[in-house]
């Protein structure tokens, strides 16, 4: 039993969504230490979009078999 089942589940909400902020920065501040390539790519690479990952690739001008590029399918 946790002590959160008794508390207001608004309460419980706006925390969670305080938590999720902070681990982003985090993952954020952690990818951009290695570098913006890194951060970006991390960011299309977690992204369901292929219009994202294949505006990577063009941005990078990466081709198939590069370290960063990221596989997509045409949008």
């Amino acid at each position: 039993m946790s002590f959160l089942e008794n508390e207001n589940e608004m309460v419980i909400d706006a925390t969670y969504s305080e938590i999720g902020e902070m681990l982003v920065e985090d993952w954020v501040n952690a990818n951009l230490d290695e570098g913006q390539l890194y951060a970006d790519f991390r960011f299309a690479e977690m992204s369901d979009s292929n219009y994202l990952k294949g505006r990577f690739n063009l941005f990078y001008d990466l081709n198939v078999g590069d370290q960063y590029y990221l596989e997509c399918e045409e949008e």
